[in-house]
């Protein structure tokens, strides 16, 4: 079920942002997640935009299409997940990024997408494919320096999100990430940027949609992942093997009480492959029926595992 703790040093930053073509810059050595990756939005400058109206208030857009969602970092491992089960749910989708282009090797679903051209940081790239949409997912960012993750983990993010809610859009799920409990001074020392820019972002979307943001917190997203046209990397088998016996090891709600062991709580914090967190983002941004709030990395596989 969803809840709205805050993002601390328990359940915050870790691994689930898309790569994009921005950077090929993979996590760094020793960062906790296999799919969190480059900057949907490096290189932009932070917009200076005045605070978005609820999406309640917004009057009804005159977009007449079939049922529209927008993918922000569409592009990417995650992203490109995400636009796979909004197609097959029969959805129009819109999926955002630098490049505005399909991922590596053009896989055939990636016809059916609209790639736009557009910069998280910049709305008024991307302002007229938000326009009757019946959600919107963001799974931008990035490990790098301090100031970058901040910038495109947090300010990217909060520019999106804020762009969604004037125009209307009446859902938003933001790709967050679930981090072990870390001391403040390691967290600082190794994550301090990418924690920020989490914390930031979740603010943005509980601020801008407290009834209707949802921030999923998966851990270690694993799938197999290609990372050039010809070469795909099968991280499911290793990751999948790996969460069939944590389950196995550590039953019932164990697993949580031992993910809050520092540093060594990390080993109880469950993968989530990355078709759950897809098809966590789509109920997230586009079923009324999930609540606003935070589905965490057990949530992601109990609800939307297997």
């Amino acid at each position: 079920m969803a809840s709205t703790a805050p993002l601390s040093s328990s359940s915050a930053a870790a691994a689930a942002a898309a790569a994009d073509d921005a950077a090929a810059a993979a996590a760094a050595p020793g960062a906790p997640s296999s799919s969190a990756a480059a900057a949907d939005a490096a290189g932009a400058s932070p917009s200076s935009s005045s605070p978005a109206a609820a999406p309640d208030d917004k009057p009804a857009s005159s977009y007449a299409g079939p049922p529209k969602i927008v993918v922000f970092g569409g592009r990417g491992f995650v992203g490109s997940a995400v636009c796979r089960e909004a197609l097959r749910t029969g959805l129009h989708v819109v999926a955002v990024s630098p490049a505005g282009t399909p991922p590596l090797g053009t896989p055939e679903w990636s016809k059916n997408v609209e790639w736009a051209r557009g910069d998280a940081l910049e709305p008024r790239s991307y302002a007229q494919h938000l326009a009757g949409a019946l959600g919107a997912v963001s799974c931008v960012g990035a490990f790098g320096s301090r100031a970058a993750m901040r910038r495109v983990n947090g300010d990217a993010n909060v520019a999106a999100i804020a762009a969604a809610a004037q125009a209307g859009v009446p859902r938003f799920c933001y790709v967050s990430a679930q981090m072990p409990p870390l001391p403040g001074a390691v967290e600082n020392a190794l994550l301090a940027g990418y924690a920020d820019g989490k914390r930031l972002a979740e603010g943005a979307l509980f601020r801008d949609y407290p009834r209707t943001g949802v921030a999923l917190r998966p851990w270690v997203v694993y799938g197999d992942r290609a990372v050039s046209p010809h070469v795909t990397l099968p991280l499911g088998l290793l990751f999948g093997t790996f969460g069939a016996l944590q389950r196995r090891l550590l039953p019932g709600g164990s697993a949580r009480s031992l993910a809050q062991t520092p540093v060594l709580g990390a080993a109880a914090l469950p993968p989530n492959a990355v078709e759950a967190v897809a098809r966590a983002a789509v109920a997230a941004a586009t079923d009324d029926s999930v609540p606003g709030g935070i589905i965490d990395c057990w949530d992601i596989n109990a609800q939307y595992g297997g």
